[in-house]
């Protein structure tokens, strides 16, 4: 890289002008498409019950009091949806921004721990991996818990670093405080844990002696003391021990388990470990020699940036890995340090040269192993993704897909000919391929057959009138969160024909509800509808659309009686 290119691009408004473009290409592209995974539509129902019943303290659904997550989300959600009216856009501006700050404070810490060359990378991470551009924009709380999280690290960084502004520590416990608000006591409790661990590895206690420390200490306590005390008795005895405490020693989510049994369940303890090559590519494929760099670069005492990074990093993970239970979306947090991993080999690269105790061989493997799982995700990834969601074949054009491959190709040309900084530039611009597949075929591709809330719009379209029931037949354990938002919310009515009864029961029960109004227009998997020829075999059926949940087929039929009119 020319010199005088390189003096142009370390200017910070350079950086962050790219940074801001490439961020809102990532979080912002997609935030009016209908709501379609990861609690999305839980979170919304939350949201929408809460406003409708005007207490905004004790939250109710109609199956109960919500007391699973504190309320101070749905309050954004809900300020926003004041402001900007109910819209997917309004759902999801409060992460969409999170994920965008999240990304220009990483590019901060980075700048202040090493350089902006190394903070550029690391931002770049952020927005351009998997997980970010996949969880980061959806109207659920992690993102915002990561920004919280990632802002309260970068105080901390700013207090201990810097021994004139040690007033950082009251911005650190204020944004670690919010972080405990919007989810669980984790977005507290686990930064200070690697800020003692730090500690103890720098043999350091001055932070201990400062005012400011134990300003942002009652702060905290402050804040927690008084918004909790807002909430019921009922609701602090369920989210303090059963959704912070309980969920440490066992998985209470989808599958209930001690923790010994979920440790070699569907998602064992080394889950992470085999998930963070995903969730990060193409950047993962980096970490394990940024790791390894930063571990060889001295004594800790003397090395305390690198020791803070790789403690952040290697802690983060390690306790995640811990926890029972386990999401994709629970390694958000993991992002931020894992890009000042990336950032710190960037650094070493271009910055700080010679590079001898860079492991060139094995730097040179993973990137070509990138180069060629990127050739292979490019003409594989549909197949996949028709396979999980049942997405057109063409969802990626065959141009991008030959232009995809062909990026991966000289990665790994460039890799094979030893052009370390150049091969390492390459799986930037992977990220950023990845970025613009993903925000413009991917996602939009997913939701182009079936979405929530186009399924709820042609129902509406194809019913008798529009406030007219939506009917399910039997059960509804194929719906997903966002299809009772679309459907209870949205739509305002669904209901449930032959709830929970045997099929014979159930067919007649049908018969029954046909006899009133000599058609009914219903939602049913395809077994259902095979189910009914033989148990109803009076009945004509119409199918008039299909979609797919949850691996089933989900079929909206028309069912009249053969002899009958209408």
């Amino acid at each position: 890289m020319p010199v005088n290119w390189l003096q142009w691009f370390s200017q910070s408004w350079v950086q962050i002008s790219i940074l801001l473009l490439i961020g809102l290409q990532a979080f912002f592209s997609n935030m009016t498409l209908s709501l379609f995974g990861e609690t999305e539509g839980l979170y919304a129902n939350v949201t929408h019950h809460m406003m409708a019943g005007g207490d905004y303290f004790s939250i109710t659904m109609p199956e109960g009091p919500y007391f699973n997550k504190p309320p101070l989300f749905f309050w954004i959600q809900a300020a926003l949806v004041h402001g900007f009216g109910w819209s997917e856009a309004a759902i999801r501006l409060p992460s969409a921004l999170a994920s965008l700050g999240t990304m220009i404070t990483s590019y901060f810490l980075g700048r202040f721990l090493f350089s902006s060359f190394a903070g550029f990378w690391a931002a770049l991470v952020v927005g351009t991996c998997y997980a970010g551009l996949w969880f980061g924009p959806l109207g659920i709380i992690d993102p915002v818990l990561t920004f919280c999280m990632t802002v309260g690290m970068y105080a901390l960084v700013r207090a201990y670093f810097e021994a004139s502004a040690e007033w950082w520590y009251v911005v650190a416990f204020v944004a670690f405080s919010c972080g405990t608000m919007v989810k669980s006591f984790h977005g507290l409790a686990l930064p200070l844990v690697i800020f003692g661990l730090f500690l103890i590895m720098q043999r350091e206690t001055r932070p201990l002696r400062s005012r400011w420390f134990w300003c942002g200490v009652i702060t905290c306590g402050l804040l927690l003391t008084g918004y909790f005390f807002l909430m019921s008795q009922e609701f602090r005895d369920h989210f303090i021990y059963k959704e912070n405490l309980w969920r440490l020693v066992a998985q209470v989510g989808d599958e209930k388990h001690s923790a010994l049994e979920a440790y070699w369940g569907k998602r064992p303890i080394h889950w992470y470990g085999y998930t963070i090559w995903f969730d990060l590519f193409p950047w993962s494929v980096l970490l394990p020699v940024g790791l390894f760099l930063l571990w060889k670069q001295g004594p800790w005492p003397q090395v305390p940036r690198e020791c803070w990074v790789w403690v952040w990093a290697v802690g983060y993970f390690l306790a995640l890995s811990l926890v029972p239970e386990k999401h994709e979306r629970y390694l958000l947090p993991l992002v931020p340090a894992m890009g000042l991993v990336v950032g710190f080999l960037f650094h070493r690269l271009w910055v700080e040269p010679p590079i001898g105790d860079i492991p060139i061989k094995a730097l040179r493997i993973f990137v070509g192993f990138a180069g060629i799982a990127f050739v292979v995700v490019a003409f594989l990834g549909p197949v996949l993704l028709h396979k999980k969601w049942h997405a057109s074949m063409d969802i990626i054009p065959l141009p991008m897909q030959i232009c995809l491959g062909i990026l991966g190709i000289l990665v790994i040309g460039l890799a094979f000919r030893a052009r370390l900084n150049e091969a390492v530039l390459g799986v930037g611009v992977l990220g950023l391929a990845l970025m613009v597949t993903v925000t413009e075929c991917v996602i939009p591709g997913i939701l182009e057959k079936g979405s929530p809330r186009q399924v709820v719009q042609d129902i509406r379209q194809g019913s008798s009138w529009p406030t007219e029931p939506i009917l399910g037949f039997q059960a509804w354990d194929w719906r997903g969160d966002e299809d009772v938002f679309y459907m209870d919310s949205f739509h305002g009515h669904s209901r449930l024909v032959a709830e929970n009864q045997p099929r014979e029961i159930a067919a007649q029960q049908l018969i029954q509800e046909i006899s009133l109004g000599r058609r009914v227009k219903i939602l049913m998997t395809e077994e259902q509808l095979q189910h009914l020829g033989s148990d109803a075999p009076e009945l004509d059926a119409e199918i008039l659309m299909e979609f797919y949940r949850s691996k089933k087929r989900i079929v909206w039929v028309s069912l009249k009686e053969k002899n009958g009119r209408g």
